[in-house]
């Protein structure tokens, strides 16, 4: 190797390179959301009948898909680490 690794941050801005895990989400959390928020005003155009032909059926399964995506990352933010609190008992003594 020739040093051309030496600093892996050359590239990186400064502000990038020193922000916090804190700053880290708050930015990316927000370009994610607003990049969601834009996907979602596309799907609403297709809620335009004069455009498009769709069953009640159809709208069903686009919105189950969605929700079931939401809630499952929903899920992630709020999970406990119930398996680190738990301990293996049998529940009595030898006799």
């Amino acid at each position: 190797m020739s040093g051309i690794m030496k600093n892996a941050t050359v590239n990186v801005p400064a502000e990038k390179a020193e922000e916090t895990k804190a700053e880290k989400f708050i930015r990316l959390g927000e370009y994610r959301m607003n990049k969601a928020i834009d996907a979602i005003g596309r799907i609403e155009n297709l809620a335009n009948r004069s455009a498009y032909d769709y069953t009640s059926e159809q709208v069903e399964a686009m919105f189950s898909v969605l929700e079931s995506e939401v809630a499952e990352v929903k899920a992630k933010f709020t999970a406990t680490k119930a398996k680190e609190n738990t301990a293996f008992s049998f529940g009595n003594k030898a006799e």
